[in-house]
């Protein structure tokens, strides 16, 4: 079964997809967040772990793919923890079968650092995944080290707006230089050591190489003795193309281990 969902963030109606899985539950659930602008959704993903017993949320942000209101990074993470509070609420809980003791937050690229850095917020969530996360604050000091790495930021950034609202390449700029030590993922780790994490990386990922945005995440949340942190390498690209059943095993595989 498929719901659609009309989730409040901030003055704004954001989009939601709860697929439902078979029986009445109440279910553990994944919050699944998609990167930037939103090209790959992971329905695919979505669907396949609805098929192995999960329920899945897929969201969009404000201002993206016909949620209401601008896109923001600050928006977006608002809108994370809003839909937590959304699917929490004892009625919205019955109507979707949700097990509100047993919710995941899943991101990938983007979303895998909405993923991380919601969960720091949200002391709720005890399982968290990254797919090929995204980590800004490292972004910033690249810039720094290198600013020939900004028109390649810019191009990126310029692609992806024609499908948001209310975003610039400007305003985008800004935010990340801003919040470039609250998003940076890797001073997460006190705050995320004692999750149930799960941490992939993408041989072949040229938009967040594993060297600079995985592995060091991974050494450090070691060094700070995270006792249930699990990491999987593929031999692919950022979005997984060729790997999208294995992604989805993976995630199911994790899934039965930590909300089971």
């Amino acid at each position: 079964m498929l719901n659609l969902l009309r989730i409040p963030s901030g003055e704004d109606l954001i989009i939601g997809r709860m697929y439902m899985t078979e029986g009445e539950g109440p279910h553990a659930t994944v919050v699944l967040l998609h990167g930037f602008p939103g090209v790959m959704m992971n329905l695919d993903t979505a669907s396949e772990l609805q098929r192995q017993g999960w329920n899945v949320l897929v969201i969009n942000y404000r201002g993206a793919w016909g949620s209401q209101g601008s896109f923001s990074f600050p928006h977006s993470l608002e809108d994370v923890r809003a839909a937590l509070q959304y699917i929490k609420q004892k009625d919205i809980a019955k109507e979707n079968r949700i097990d509100v003791e047993r919710i995941a937050l899943v991101g990938h690229s983007f979303g895998g650092f909405l993923a991380l850095k919601a969960a720091s917020l949200e002391p709720s969530i005890k399982a968290v995944a990254s797919l090929s996360g995204a980590n800004f604050g490292l972004f910033v000091q690249m810039l720094e080290q290198d600013p020939s790495f900004e028109a390649q930021i810019r191009e990126v950034l310029q692609q992806g707006i024609f499908f948001l609202n209310g975003a610039s390449v400007e305003s985008i700029m800004e935010e990340v230089r801003f919040h470039q030590h609250d998003w940076n993922t890797f001073l997460l780790s006190p705050l995320l050591k004692e999750r149930k994490l799960l941490l992939t990386a993408a041989v072949f990922d040229e938009e967040l190489p594993k060297l600079y945005f995985h592995d060091p995440l991974v050494n450090i949340l070691e060094k700070d003795g995270a006792k249930h942190l699990q990491c999987e390498v593929f031999e692919t690209d950022h979005n997984y193309t060729d790997k999208r059943k294995e992604i989805a095993l993976t995630l199911h595989k994790w899934l039965n281990e930590v909300l089971s």
